[in-house]
């Protein structure tokens, strides 16, 4: 017996509390088309299972078959942060922008660029505990009443 995508992708939407599939698709940072597409299809980019399984801190064993136990040990993914997450998908989506940002690479400076490079690099290292600070610093940043995201105000 093979896996089965749809399935997949309900357990996606439980597991998240997402509403609908397009929920889905934006928490994937794929479009509503691109998930419909891999539903029709049968399959789903195992980088987007992992994904998700990350962000929500679930077994990736209980995404794609449905048994076992639903969390991983030790998970990092929390409710909270797993809803920041949705939120800023969910905004980007509806193409809600702040002053003095951005999202088309082209638009950025050299800095810009430098330093996304990066960011990322330290992301996707293996320290953990780096990964968890930033995300916490750029959340705290965006939430402060004097950060970035109280600019656009």
């Amino acid at each position: 017996m093979g896996v089965q995508y749809k399935d997949l992708i309900e357990r996606m939407r439980w597991a998240g509390k997402l509403k609908n599939d397009s929920a889905v698709a934006r928490v994937l940072g794929v479009t509503p088309q691109a998930l419909s597409n891999y539903k029709k299809r049968g399959t789903v980019p195992t980088d987007l299972v992992l994904k998700f399984a990350k962000i929500f801190g679930l077994s990736v064993d209980w995404l794609i078959n449905g048994t076992g136990e639903i969390f991983r040990a030790g998970a990092e993914a929390t409710e909270a942060g797993a809803k920041s997450y949705i939120q800023a998908a969910e905004e980007t989506s509806k193409g809600s922008r702040t002053a003095g940002t951005t999202t088309d690479i082209e638009q950025l400076s050299p800095d810009e660029l430098i330093y996304m490079g990066k960011l990322l690099k330290v992301m996707r290292g293996d320290d953990s505990s780096k990964t968890i600070a930033i995300k916490h610093t750029i959340d705290a940043l965006l939430d402060s009443k004097d950060g970035i995201g109280s600019q656009a105000s």
